[in-house]
């Protein structure tokens, strides 16, 4: 009997398919699709994955119809997805994680609003999605951080802004918020990852000011668990979260962040 029950479980036992262009971080391939850094989407499906209490398959967008053979689906990010795909996907009703404010159409909303359940990573954020879809479920899950991966050194009386240079991303903003208030502006982009977070251990503050929706900026999760004074705009989903600036609630909401991300899949 025990020989049989097992066998049942081994045949029980589902492969989770990850679809996603969000390729992971610090891996060069998995199941083939070749992977490098590339910003925050790919860091936070990277630290998610990380944490998969079940065997996880990776599958790029080109590769949705083989993702839908499988009994649990995750998407994370629809930008590459035909309106095709999406209609087709929306038919096996996937677990659907979005790291940006989506665009608006027919096809897209059609595959939100079958979903298992929608996440956004912030309060703000599921907001604006919820006020032109309909999931069946619906709820928000900030990004997974260590907090033993930043410290905060003695504070310098220095601002730092550092982000991809667009101007989505406010960087005139900034500039001239670091004017008005008469403080030094480090400014950063394309520089590396361990220079970012060394420059933030010691900046007193850090202004992130973007011209449009950001939804979860992790440099603004960064400067606060880096002990940072935080300086950001409406434009921020964070700043929906609670208390989001006291470094003690930051560190409590990412370290369980995986744990809470997997029940709510799972």
């Amino acid at each position: 009997m025990a020989v049989e029950v097992a066998a049942i479980l081994e045949r029980n036992v589902r492969m989770i398919a990850w679809l996603t262009h969000h390729l992971p971080t610090e891996i060069e391939t998995i199941n083939g699709i070749p992977g490098k850094y590339r910003g925050g989407a790919e860091m936070t499906d990277f630290g998610y994955i990380s944490q998969a209490p079940e065997e996880i398959k990776l599958f790029s967008p080109d590769q949705w119809q083989g993702a839908m053979e499988h009994e649990k689906l995750i998407i994370t990010g629809t930008d590459l997805l035909t309106e095709e795909a999406m209609i087709k996907l929306a038919k096996v009703s996937p677990v659907l994680l979005v790291h940006h404010k989506q665009t608006q159409s027919a096809a897209r909303k059609q595959l939100i609003d079958s979903a298992s359940i929608f996440i956004c990573h912030t309060p703000k954020h599921l907001e604006l999605e919820l006020q032109w879809t309909d999931p069946k479920q619906s709820t928000w899950v900030i990004s997974s951080h260590n907090p033993s991966d930043f410290v905060a050194k003695p504070k310098e009386n220095f601002a730092l802004w550092a982000s991809r240079l667009h101007r989505q991303k406010g960087p005139d903003n900034a500039l001239r918020w670091a004017e008005e208030h008469q403080i030094p502006l480090v400014f950063y982009w394309n520089k590396p990852r361990e220079l970012v977070l060394e420059t933030m251990a010691r900046a007193k503050h850090f202004v992130f000011l973007p011209n449009d929706f950001d939804a979860e900026p992790r440099t603004v999760i960064e400067a606060v668990l880096s002990g940072c004074q935080v300086h950001v705009n409406d434009n921020v989903g964070i700043s929906s979260i609670p208390d989001w600036s006291n470094t003690e609630i930051m560190a409590e909401l990412v370290s369980h962040a995986g744990q809470k991300f997997w029940e709510a899949v799972l």
